[in-house]
């Protein structure tokens, strides 16, 4: 992809504010919902989409950095994930469609988005899908024991990430509550280059990252400490590969995928 197509790529992930349909505050901030055309959308400001749903396929993904973080599950056979911030679940309800039997914690800070995701954003009511709203760094502090094959962190408010995400506590305590080979996927607002503190944090922590510049303005990245290891091109071919319901062509992304050097 050249300039052009990420700018492109920017326009189709977002539409005009629309019609505001709900709004209500929190002490984080608003919680805004609108639609437009047969997209709903949540903003915690006017301007930028914090997630957005087809009213038409619940299920799909739209914005591109959704499905990045969806390749994931393409190299590893997992049956659990955490899923640390929910939006309007657009992660959530991609990976419940995609197997409908994995075990999903979902954790969210504020009870309000919660409440607004399961009224406006069809949110999975199944006994397998349990949802806390607590902080994500108190969760995985409390380690209760449980180990996933994926944890997806999206830890977002509405101006910036939460700095948090990338420390190198963070990532031991994610480490920690992944099963041998597990993956920690993250969305991230740069790239971790081989100067900066998250770079050489992750490779403390984890043996495997790889990133993916989604072109939408986001960088996904990806770490394991899988003992097998991972080739660069099969994890490309795997992710071009993978099909769900509404997940759509994923060769755009996957070649986008690298290894963080």
């Amino acid at each position: 992809m050249n300039l052009v197509d990420d700018i492109l790529v920017k326009l189709w992930d977002m539409d005009p504010l629309g019609t505001e349909i709900a709004r209500e505050t929190d002490d984080y901030g608003d919680i805004i919902v609108s639609e437009y055309k047969h997209y709903r959308m949540l903003r915690f400001d006017q301007l930028y989409e914090q997630s957005k749903m087809s009213m038409k396929a619940p299920a799909a993904p739209i914005h591109h950095y959704i499905k990045a973080m969806l390749m994931a599950i393409s190299w590893c056979e997992g049956k659990s994930a955490l899923l640390l911030g929910l939006g309007g679940g657009s992660l959530l309800r991609a990976l419940h469609a995609h197997d409908a039997n994995m075990q999903l914690d979902v954790v969210e800070l504020r009870p309000k988005v919660l409440d607004i995701a399961r009224r406006y954003f069809t949110l999975p009511d199944v006994p397998h899908i349990t949802y806390y709203v607590e902080d994500a760094v108190d969760y995985l502090r409390r380690d209760t024991g449980q180990r996933y094959e994926f944890i997806f962190s999206d830890l977002y408010s509405a101006f910036c990430m939460d700095p948090l995400q990338g420390t190198e506590a963070f990532l031991k305590h994610c480490k920690a509550s992944l099963y041998e080979g597990g993956w920690l996927i993250m969305n991230f607002l740069e790239m971790p280059h081989s100067h900066t503190l998250l770079h050489h944090a992750l490779y403390r922590v984890f043996t495997d990252v790889f990133f993916c510049l989604t072109g939408s303005g986001n960088v996904i990245i990806y770490a394991t400490s899988s003992r097998s290891g991972y080739q660069l091109k099969s994890m490309q071919i795997q992710a071009a590969r993978l099909k769900g319901e509404g997940l759509g062509e994923m060769g755009h992304l996957s070649g986008r995928l690298e290894r963080l050097l």
